[in-house]
């Protein structure tokens, strides 16, 4: 292999890495000013390389999008280690908050309120400003209330594949067993719950 393929391999698995979202054949051969079927040869030497056994990541395919993420034996250290609160940017009521909409959605504000008996409002509407919850319509119940549910973003900073790929529910939930909410006082619950219901 030249240096210059080397360069160019080097180049693609570099965007792969810093993008948080899946990258577009399209796109790669555009900024790279290289032919799809080039392309394509770098992202399949890519993904042989990344299919040793001891690498924790692979590259994963869906139609012409390609992305990064943690292989699966590897996906229950990873959510452990985000569940401790470790990831910059996520407070343990987010953490929370997004560990029980993964795990019943569509759900609505008000459910994960009720999940973790504090009001959520603000931390759901925050974690869709992150692009880590988005809007999935509203459901069939009286108000009609708004359901959410995980993006793409979420797969990809959580190192997933897909939602099938997330650990047990038992061992998530283990991971937040502990965290405190400290973000609304309790006895200011009930108000807050019915202002979301409004709103929602």
């Amino acid at each position: 292999m030249s240096v210059e393929d080397l360069k160019l391999k080097g180049t693609v698995e570099a965007i792969l890495f810093a993008s948080p979202q899946p990258v577009e054949l399209d796109k790669l051969c555009a900024v790279l000013e290289r032919r799809p079927d080039e392309i394509k040869e770098v992202l399949d030497e890519v993904k042989a390389d990344l299919n040793d056994m001891y690498i924790g990541v692979q590259l994963m395919v869906h139609g012409n999008t390609y992305r990064l993420c943690t292989k699966e034996e590897y996906a229950g250290s990873v959510a452990e280690y985000v569940a401790k609160g470790r990831t910059p940017g996520l407070s343990n009521a987010a953490m929370e908050a997004l560990a029980i909409v993964a795990y019943n959605q569509p759900t609505t504000k008000t459910y994960v309120s009720q999940v973790r008996g504090v009001a959520s409002s603000e931390v759901i509407e925050s974690l869709v400003d992150k692009d880590l919850l988005e809007p999935q319509g509203r459901l069939d119940l009286p108000g009609r209330p708004m359901s959410y549910g995980t993006t793409d973003k979420f797969l990809t900073v959580f190192g997933l594949e897909s939602l099938d790929a997330l650990p047990s529910r038992e061992l998530f939930m283990e991971g937040l067993a502990g965290i405190q909410n400290e973000d609304q006082p309790l006895e200011d619950f009930d108000q807050q719950v019915m202002l979301e219901e409004e709103e929602s």
